[in-house]
């Protein structure tokens, strides 16, 4: 079944995508990769801007 629209998937960085203050693993990276494939994926938490840059990666973080 198809979604009705756009589809934005909102996540948390600290404890959901990230254990608390380390950076992605591969594997969530590589999932991450291929959801974004599908749908439009963001991140949402208490961290500043730079804090998410180094958690995920640079090349995966824009304003």
């Amino acid at each position: 079944m198809a979604a009705p629209g756009p589809v934005l998937c909102l996540l948390d960085v600290d404890g959901t995508l990230t254990t608390p203050q380390q950076k992605i693993t591969k594997e969530m990276d590589d999932f991450l990769q291929k959801l974004r494939q599908k749908i439009k994926i963001g991140v949402v938490g208490r961290l500043d801007f730079e804090e998410v840059q180094e958690q995920l990666g640079s090349d995966h973080v824009w304003s």
